[in-house]
């Protein structure tokens, strides 16, 4: 490219031709009579100062399909639905302690107890599943999407730590 850059342009999405709706537990988007999108997923741009202002849209293979301005410029069905995705996203739960990881065929059954009560799930046994995006921070990212929060893994108590440790990369 010979030091050019290229640029991303943002994709304004017009919220009157967009329908959210779940199907098969999937959240899925058409847009208008146009185009269809199965497992969609959005994102806030701004989680904290601006959380139902610009909301990023990605299709299957997490890439951006467009932005929306405002939530409140959906239909309500639509909002409703977008607003509780991003209330499963953004809603994490906080793992105090790790009572047990079983390997199951490429899968690890967690079973832990956070800030919310008791949780068993599922992740993969990969990098998918057990995400290090600091060297004490730790998310474990279940086959749904859900995502589990450990602060600081130096903080579990010597059982956790070593159910979790044969795991990070």
């Amino acid at each position: 490219m010979n030091g050019e850059h290229q640029v991303a342009e943002l994709v304004w999405l017009e919220p009157k031709n967009l329908r959210f709706f779940r199907s098969k537990g999937v959240l899925r988007l058409t847009v208008g009579e146009e185009r269809s999108y199965w497992k969609v997923q959005v994102y806030r741009c701004f989680p904290l100062t601006d959380p139902d202002e610009y909301i990023s849209i990605r299709d299957a293979m997490n890439r951006e399909i467009g932005l929306i301005r405002n939530l409140s410029e959906l239909d309500s069905e639509s909002q409703k639905v977008v607003k509780e995705e991003l209330e499963r996203r953004y809603l994490v739960p906080i793992v105090k302690r790790i009572v047990s990881v079983k390997e199951r065929v490429g899968m690890l059954l967690w079973e832990v107890e956070t800030d919310r009560g008791f949780k068993r799930f599922l992740t993969r046994a990969s990098q998918e599943g057990v995400e290090q995006p600091e060297p004490h921070r730790c998310v474990l990212v279940d086959l749904d999407g859900n995502r589990y929060y450990i602060p600081d893994i130096t903080a579990l108590d010597p059982i956790s730590f070593a159910l979790l440790k044969r795991w990070l990369v």
